[in-house]
């Protein structure tokens, strides 16, 4: 590596340092002012139920029209289902070309046969966006090719997201395998975005690590707040993540201005949730490659303002458990 882009990255590496000590020192000293000003009183009187769908397909005859089926049966239709095949090679073409004839609302882009990459999953979300560029409806709707959804489950979010406007992104809690997953954020399966928070973000998804994540902090530094419907659960087959995925989960703490100490906690937290010191070697390895340096295009950081607000987020979260545990102790 050239000496010029060693000093370069050193230099960055410092003055990323040195903004997330000022802005501890902010977070510390308004630890409790709000961040922004949410208005929740905004409503549509429940109307605006129209959505579209995404799904993305790779090698799935096992579960594609149960996933679909699940889609067809809500009890809000939606206008149109864009299904993203992506050069499956088990029967799925096959199965998804009798579904495009049975339901009229199906549409199915076939794309060649490339391997498997999950750099290419934001791009084909965003072939979807770009195939159902002539509707005009309130929600999107992005799922898996693995996932089932009970009838009731995308009009119980869009009417939850229409009596209170300011929610930007929503989904139930996913299944895996008889455990319901307690997550704090929207799913990456069967979440359901406000189209005009898209809209607003440049109407596509950035083709980089930590996409899925980049929408949900744009939403709340554009004063929306997320969602998560306690009591709505789906089945989520297919277990999620590998090593590879995890490499770049990593990469996207990096990309997205991850505190340090926020990252290091969730790597901690992921050795013990999944009890996988490989699925932990691999998060901690993609966070320090990326932060190193590294020429893949997928892992270029986002804009500064993005970067600068998660990490203030990630550092008033962590004032806020240290004040708890200090709290805790004197009690």
């Amino acid at each position: 590596m050239p000496t010029s882009r060693i000093l370069g990255e050193a230099k960055d590496f410092a003055v990323y340092w040195m903004n997330l000590v000022y802005r501890y020192v902010l977070s510390v000293i308004f630890l409790n002012q709000p961040l922004r000003a949410v208005d929740d009183s905004q409503s549509d009187g429940g109307c605006g139920l129209s959505y579209w769908v995404a799904v993305l397909a790779k090698n799935a005859a096992s579960r594609i029209t149960e996933t679909l089926t699940s889609i067809t049966n809500q009890t809000v239709k939606p206008e149109r289902i864009v299904v993203v095949n992506d050069g499956s090679s088990d029967g799925t073409s096959e199965l998804l070309a009798h579904a495009s004839r049975e339901y009229s609302i199906i549409r199915v882009l076939d794309l060649p046969d490339r391997g498997y990459d999950i750099r290419r999953v934001p791009s084909n979300v965003n072939r979807a966006i770009e195939s159902a560029s002539d509707l005009r409806t309130e929600y999107l709707m992005i799922s898996g090719d693995d996932s089932t959804y009970p009838p009731d489950y995308v009009e119980l979010l869009i009417r939850k997201m229409s009596e209170n406007r300011r929610i930007g992104v929503a989904s139930g809690r996913p299944k895996q395998g008889g455990l319901v997953l307690r997550e704090h954020s929207p799913s990456g399966s069967g979440r359901i975005i406000r189209s005009s928070l898209l809209e607003s973000s440049g109407g596509r998804f950035p083709v980089r690590a930590g996409w899925e994540a980049w929408l949900l902090y744009r939403a709340l530094m554009m004063g929306y707040s997320t969602k998560v419907l306690d009591g709505l659960v789906y089945e989520h087959v297919r277990p999620r993540g590998s090593g590879h995925q995890f490499t770049y989960w990593g990469a996207a703490m990096y990309t997205l201005g991850y505190h340090p100490l926020y990252a290091l906690g969730r790597i901690g937290r992921q050795l013990t949730k999944l009890k996988s010191t490989r699925s932990s070697i691999a998060l901690f390895r993609g966070y320090l490659t990326a932060t190193l340096g590294s020429d893949d295009p997928f892992i270029t950081p986002f804009d500064p303002t993005l970067r600068g607000f998660v990490a203030l987020e990630q550092t008033r979260e962590i004032g806020r458990v240290v004040v708890s545990i200090i709290s805790r102790g004197n009690g």
